[in-house]
Formats: C-alpha cells, structure tokens, sequence
C-alpha cells in the first residue's frame, strides 16, 4: 500500500476536538501555574513582612497620616464620628484609643480586648481600665482634648496577599488567552496559507504543492487537495504527452504516407505511359505497385487502430487467470507463424504463479504488431529473444531481435508501437521500446491482480 492510500485512510481529530482539549490543556497548565505561584508568592510574601520592619513602617505612616487628620481638623479622642470617617478609608485596619489605661474609643466595638494567658476575650467596655502589654505598639497622638495612646490593627499581609492573589490570576489569564490565541492564529494562518495555494491552483499553477500540516479536518482538506492537484497535472501531462504524440504521429504519417505514395505514382505514371518491355516488367510494376498499395492499407488500419485504442472509452477486462493459461498458447501462434519465415526463438519464461486479467482482443492485436514489426525488420541471423518474468507486482515480458542489416529501423514502425502502448495502457500496463546499436527490445508490463506495481 502507497503511502499516499495510507495517508487517505488515516483519520483526522475534528477541529472543535482539537479547540476543547486545547483549552483544557491551557486551563490545566495556567491552574497547575497558578498553584505553583500562590503557593511560592505567598510564602516569600509571609516571610518578608513578618521578618522585616514593614509591618511596622505601614502603621507609623497611618498614624503619622492620622495625627494630620486629627491636627487638620481639630479631632478629640473622644470624637467618634471623625474618628470613624478617618477610618473609612482604611479598609482591614482597626484602631483603639487608650489614656491612662482607659479605652475611650474603640473602631470596631464597644469594648476592648483583654488578654488571659493565651485565650483573647472581649470584656473591657469604654472607660474601663484596660492593662498594657508590651507585645503591642502604643503611638501617642496629639487631639485636641489632649494626647491619648493610639493602637492600630492592619492585616496588611492579608490585603498584600489579596493583591499578588488578583496579579497571579490576571497572570494566568492573560496566558491562558495569549495560549489561546496563538493557536487560534496557527489555525487562521493555515487556513490563509491554503486559501492562497488554491487561488495558485486556481490560476494553473499545478506545481505548487498544498500545505499539509497537523493532523485534523483542515489536514484531511489539504491532503484532499493536494491529491486533486496531483491528479490535475498528471491528467494535463497526459494531455500534453498524448497531443505530442499525436503531433509526432501525424508527421511520422505524412513521411511514412508518401514514400510508397511517391512510389506508386511513379509506377502508376510508367503504367499509364506504357514506359515498360514485356510482360515480365509489366507484371513486375503490377506487383510493385499492390505492394505499395498493402503498405498504405496496414497504415491506415494502424492508424486506425491507433486512434480506437487511445479514446476514453474503458475496455471490457477479463477475470483474473493465470499467466501461463493466458499468454502461452498465444505465444507459441506467434512463433509458429513466425518460423514459416525462417525465425528461431529463444525462450525464458517464468510466469510464477501470479493471475493477470487483460482484454484478449487488444493482447491479439498487440502480438499481430509486433510479429508484422519483426518481419519487416528483424534479422533472421539472430534468434528472437522472448523473456518473461515475475517483479515488483508485474507480470514483465521482453522481446528482442536484431536488425536486418540492409534497413536501419525507420519511424515506419511508430504507428503500430503507439498501438501498442496505448493498449497496454488501456489494460492498465505499459510498454517500452529502445533501441541499442543493431539490436531492437519492447517490454511489456502486465499489473498482477491483487497487487500494485513498485
């Protein structure tokens, strides 16, 4: 099987499919990112406020920010309203005013926080005296009653936290769509690059080859495609080729038609003159001129032949039967027909155990051309060469015979080999002809059923 056949069989992952597992794929690489980053972000963030100063330089600025507050606008301690605004815009901090141990503002209750051992009750109520503790921070501040010691609770780790939280995901999110795109794009482009190599085509140009590429439904088209393209410019080149066969066999015609034409009116004019001596001469001219005459006929019935062979017309093909059943009996009437005129054969067949199917009428006609090619032109000092073989899925014959040494091999013969190439090629074969100094050889090659040839 060719690699092409396989190619076609192969079946290709649907774009959508490809479009989900790709998104799935981005979604479980930007989460697994994700992890990876909350995880390292939060600990080395962790780490750095609560091993450093910042912590601490954060709530002097609010309470420096505060005493300009309070300074700005005349604040007392006592004054819960400014105190509250001032509070506002300071989202996660909570603060408590003591003076002389007593709390007289608190930011989030009335009552205060006491502190049994390791257990946090809330007990103390506004104007109770409360103890002091040396683990927390008291900043005075200046009011407008009078100076009052300042405790400020911000969970600035939390809301740092929050933020490298919303940075990570917005991080995620932005690769997540560059991923995205980037294969979106991969996909747009590919579809553009086979839109232009179909306007190519479209244009005539069959040599530029589709883009194929991934494996998925755009693949499969482009791979369809390029298929059709190779099928175009091989159906064009056999175009080609046969209009320059024809060309070349309508000149080889005209040359081959006017010899013996030339021929025949010359004797034709000694005819009509009377321009001969006796009868002798007169029945030699006769004969002569019926030989020029048979000449002509078999060009027009190769011509003819020719052309039935090479139209579009498909030929009926037999079941497939052995080659030896086939081609032996057929063999063996050429060569008999043949020694009449004093040729010898040589034989070296192998026909194996392979099945052919051909379409008999052509196979007749195409061993009746090649015993007329050798009678005209083969020598009889040399055996007829016959070899047939078993290769590469074929079924191949070869015919070789030397040359008469008195006529060199002319394109008299062209007519009757394209009969039989265009035959050959009807039965889905081929045949080739060569010549080599003083030794002529066509091989004809047979496809064996079941199989394709290398």
């Amino acid at each position: 099987m060719s690699l092409n056949k396989l190619k076609r069989e192969k079946t290709h992952k649907s774009i959508l499919a490809q479009f989900f597992l790709l998104l799935v794929g981005l979604g479980l690489l930007c989460g697994a990112l994700f992890a990876v980053l909350h995880t390292a972000i939060g600990s080395a963030l962790e780490n750095y406020l609560l091993s450093s100063d910042f912590l601490e330089t954060a709530i002097e600025k609010r309470v420096n920010n505060l005493q300009d507050y309070v300074t700005e606008n005349q604040v007392s301690a006592t004054d819960s309203q400014a105190l509250s605004q001032w509070m506002r815009g300071k989202p996660l901090t909570l603060m408590e005013i003591y003076r002389s141990n007593v709390l007289v503002y608190s930011s989030y209750a009335s009552y205060s926080l006491s502190v049994e051992g390791d257990d946090f009750t809330w007990t103390a109520t506004e104007g109770e005296e409360v103890p002091t503790y040396d683990w927390i921070s008291y900043y005075t501040v200046d009011f407008a009653d009078g100076e009052g010691e300042v405790v400020l609770y911000s969970n600035d780790l939390y809301r740092y936290s929050t933020y490298a939280t919303i940075a990570e995901v917005l991080l995620c999110s932005v690769l997540f769509l560059v991923g995205f795109l980037v294969a979106f794009q991969r996909t747009v482009s590919y579809m553009r690059q086979i839109s232009l190599e179909i306007q190519a085509m479209e244009g005539g140009d069959l040599n530029q080859p589709v883009t194929v590429r991934g494996d998925n439904d755009l693949t499969a088209l482009a791979e369809s495609l390029d298929a059709m393209r190779l099928a175009f410019r091989a159906q064009l080149e056999r175009e080609s080729n046969t209009y320059a066969a024809n060309q070349a066999l309508i000149s080889q015609m005209s040359h081959d038609l006017r010899t013996p034409l030339t021929t025949l009116l010359i004797y034709t004019e000694i005819l009509r003159y009377g321009k001969y001596q006796g009868e002798d001469q007169l029945r030699g001219y006769l004969d002569k001129i019926d030989e020029k005459a048979q000449q002509i006929k078999q060009l027009a019935e190769n011509l003819l032949e020719y052309s039935l062979a090479s139209q579009n017309r498909a030929v009926e093909m037999e079941p497939p039967a052995p080659a030896a059943g086939i081609f032996q009996p057929l063999l063996q009437e050429m060569a008999t027909f043949l020694e009449q005129y004093g040729y010898t054969f040589q034989w070296d067949l192998a026909f194996g155990e392979g099945k052919v199917s051909v379409h008999t009428p052509y196979l007749r006609r195409i061993l009746d051309n090649l015993s007329s090619n050798i009678l005209k032109y083969a020598s009889l000092r040399e055996p007829i060469f016959l070899q047939a073989r078993e290769q590469e899925g074929a079924l191949v014959f070869s015919f070789r015979n030397g040359l008469k040494e008195q006529e060199e091999p002319t394109e008299g013969t062209c007519v009757g080999l394209s009969s039989v190439e265009a035959m050959m090629e009807k039965m889905g074969g081929s045949s080739h002809a060569e010549q080599a100094g003083k030794t002529f050889q066509i091989t004809l090659v047979f496809p064996l059923a079941g199989q394709e040839i290398v």
